[in-house]
């Protein structure tokens, strides 16, 4: 697989170190609260280091669901999938309640957060590149690829 760096991503590159290199905040109730609902980028950490990359077009929304649970989150699915070892058929539906979403919500307590905005005709695609030049444990090219070659028929 090649690798892919910042310069890849011509004038986005000032963007991506914006959201990777900045000041983080907790992944908590307390941390969200005062974010609103406008479109963005997201990138959450787990000590210095990002585990995803992904884009919002309700920031505040998206990362309270990730936090509380109760409702469907790409996150909170990756988490229960990458690191409690739950199956893709059942991870979305068991990451929101019961015994797995509150490991889950354990896991995502210890995490840290930053934001920036983007326009939401480009956000996807902008996190998508973004995910692939910062190769996050949850949602990167690796963790894909991994997933594809566990998933081959024994």
């Amino acid at each position: 697989m090649p690798i892919f760096t910042p310069a890849h991503l011509g004038k986005w590159e000032p963007l991506y170190s914006d959201l990777l290199d900045g000041d983080t905040l907790p992944l908590t109730d307390e941390g969200t609260w005062m974010l609103a609902d406008r479109a963005g980028l997201m990138a959450v950490f787990d000590d210095g280091e990002p585990v995803y990359v992904g884009a919002a077009e309700k920031l505040g929304r998206d990362l309270q669901v990730a936090v509380s649970g109760g409702a469907e989150s790409e996150l909170r699915t990756l988490i229960a999938i990458t690191e409690l070892g739950a199956s893709k058929k059942s991870a979305a539906d068991r990451a929101k309640s019961g015994p797995l979403a509150t490991r889950v919500s354990r896991k995502v307590g210890k995490l840290r957060y930053r934001v920036v905005p983007a326009l939401p005709s480009q956000m996807t695609a902008v996190a998508e590149a973004f995910a692939v030049v910062a190769d996050p444990r949850y949602n990167g090219p690796t963790a894909r690829a991994n997933a594809a070659l566990d998933a081959l028929p024994k």
